[in-house]
C-alpha cells in the first residue's frame, strides 16, 4: 500500500516547485490506482516522475477518482485526464478479442457531474470508453438528471448541446448517493486489495465551502486505514470514520504556517505572529501545521503527512537548498510537537511517496504511537537535475520494507527522535 503525491500546492499554485492538489493510492490487487483530487496539470505530472521513484505510477492505471470539493485547484484536471485515459472513438466496431470498454468512476460532491458533463461537451470530446460520476449528496442538494437524448437525434448530436440534463455520449448514468442520517456516506465503493477488500467511506469536513474527507479501510484484520482530507479548518465531524481502527496514515492540509526566526534566513516569513497566521488561515477555511498535529493526536494516527502547502513555502530544489529545507523542517516540527507521538510529521512535495506497512496489532483511538513506521522514498537526483529533498528519517529495517514489486526503491522510515535531515 502506497500513496504518491502528484501535486502538493495550495490554491495559489501551481508554482515552480509544486503542482496543485492530486495524489494516487496504490493498494489494489489488480494494480489499478485510485486518485484523490485532480488539479490542472495532473496528467502532465505522470510524465514528470523522477527516475528514482520506481515503480512509476501510470496514468492508464487510474480506475477511480475521488474529489473532495469543487474549488478549481482540485477539479480542473479531470477532463484533460479523461481525454488522456479514455480510448478515442473507434473507426470500426470493437472486435471480440479486444478488451471491453474501460469505465472511469468519479465520486464527489453535488455539481461535479454537471461540471464534467458540460466541459466534455463544450470541448467536443469523443471517446469509445466511458466515464460515470457518482454524486455524494446532502439533504439540501438537488439531483443532476441523467437523461438520454431523444431517439430521433443523431448519434453524437447532444455533443453540441448544453442541455444540462442530457448525458454526454461517453457518460453512463451515475448514482445519487444520499448521506445516511448520521451525515456520512458509508461504503460508497470498494475494491479488492492484495490481502483484503478495501472499503471507501466519506464525510463532510468544515471548510469555507462544502468539502469532503475520505477514508480507505481494509476489511480484514490487521487492517490499514488511510484518512485523506480535503481543505479544512476543522475535520472533527469525520472523527467517527477515523477510529476503530485508527489511521495508518493521515493526510492533512497545512496551507499556512508561522515560521521561526532561526529558520528564516531572509527574515520575511518570520515577521508574522503566530496569532496573525492562525487567524488568517482560519478566516480562509484552512489549517496550520499545529492544527494538523492536534487532529492526528486526536484520532491516534500512526503517521502524518502535511499537504496543500502554501505558495510562500516552495519545495526544496535539491538537498543543498538549505534555506527552503529549514523552513520545511520548521513546519514539520510544529506539526510534530502538536502531534506528540514521538514521530516526525512530513511536509509532502511533488512525487513524494509514502508506504504503509501492515501493523502487528490494532490500537484504539488516541494511541498515536508504538506501531511500525511508514516507509519513505530516498533522496536521489532525478533526470532533470531536481533532487528530492533529503529525509530526516533513519533507514528502515527489513520489517518495514515494501513488497517485492516496490523493492527497487530503498525505503526510509521515521526515527523516534527529532534528528536533523541528513545532508548530501
Amino acid at each position: 500500500m502506497a500513496v504518491t503525491f502528484l501535486g502538493t500546492s495550495s490554491g495559489g499554485g501551481p508554482s515552480e516547485s509544486r503542482n496543485c492538489s492530486s495524489l494516487v493510492c496504490d493498494m489494489l490487487a489488480d494494480q489499478s490506482l485510485w486518485m484523490v483530487d485532480c488539479a490542472e496539470g495532473t496528467a502532465r505530472q505522470f510524465s514528470l516522475q523522477p527516475h528514482y521513484n520506481r515503480p512509476h505510477v501510470r496514468i492508464n492505471k487510474i480506475s477511480k477518482i475521488f474529489i473532495t470539493h469543487m474549488h478549481a485547484d482540485h477539479i480542473m484536471g479531470i477532463v484533460p485526464l479523461l481525454r488522456n485515459i479514455l480510448f478515442p472513438p473507434l473507426s470500426a466496431p470493437r472486435a471480440s478479442h479486444q478488451s471491453p470498454p474501460k469505465t472511469i468512476e468519479i465520486y464527489g460532491p453535488a455539481g461535479l457531474r454537471l461540471f464534467v458533463r458540460q466541459v466534455m461537451k463544450m470541448t467536443l470530446t469523443r471517446t469509445s470508453d466511458t466515464y460515470v460520476v457518482h454524486e455524494l449528496l446532502t439533504t439540501e442538494d438537488s439531483i443532476t438528471p441523467c437523461d438520454l437524448p431523444p431517439a430521433s437525434d443523431k448519434a453524437l448530436s447532444n455533443m453540441h448541446t448544453l442541455q444540462s440534463n442530457i448525458l454526454h455520449p461517453s457518460e453512463i448514468a451515475g448514482l445519487d448517493i444520499r448521506a445516511s442520517p448520521d451525515g456520512f456516506w458509508r461504503a460508497i465503493t470498494q475494491g479488492k486489495g492484495v490481502k483484503s477488500p478495501i472499503i471507501v467511506d466519506a464525510g463532510a469536513i468544515l471548510h469555507r465551502d462544502p468539502c469532503i474527507g475520505y477514508t480507505f479501510t481494509e476489511v480484514k484484520h490487521p487492517s490499514r486505514k488511510l484518512v485523506i482530507l480535503g481543505d479544512t479548518y476543522d475535520p472533527s465531524p469525520l472523527i467517527p470514520l477515523c477510529v476503530n481502527p485508527s489511521p495508518s496514515l493521515l493526510v492533512h492540509e497545512a496551507t499556512d504556517s508561522c515560521i521561526s526566526r532561526h529558520a528564516d534566513s531572509m527574515g520575511k516569513l518570520s515577521r508574522r505572529s503566530a496569532k496573525e497566521v492562525h487567524d488568517k488561515a482560519l478566516g480562509k477555511g484552512h489549517s496550520i501545521p499545529e492544527m494538523a498535529g492536534e487532529f492526528a493526536k486526536l484520532i491516534g494516527a500512526r503517521d502524518l503527512v502535511l499537504n496543500h502547502i502554501g505558495g510562500r513555502f516552495p519545495a526544496p530544489r535539491n538537498p543543498q537548498d538549505y534555506d527552503r529545507l529549514k523552513i520545511m523542517q520548521d513546519i514539520e516540527q510544529r506539526a510534530s510537537v502538536a502531534w506528540g507521538s514521538g514521530k516526525n510529521a512530513t511536509a509532502a512535495w511533488d512525487f513524494f511517496r509514502v508506504y504503509i506497512p501492515y501493523h502487528p496489532r490494532q490500537d484504539t483511538a488516541n494511541s498515536g504511537s508504538g506501531f511500525e513506521n511508514v516507509g519513505r522514498a530516498p533522496s536521489h537526483d532525478d533526470e532533470t537535475g531536481r533532487p528530492q529533498p533529503p529525509s530526516s528519517h533513519n533507514p528502515s529495517t527489513d520489517a518495514n520494507r515494501p513488497d517485492k514489486r516496490q523493492s527497487r526503491q530503498t525505503d526510509v522510515s521515521h526515527s523516534n527522535t527529532n534528528q536533523k535531515r541528513r545532508k548530501r
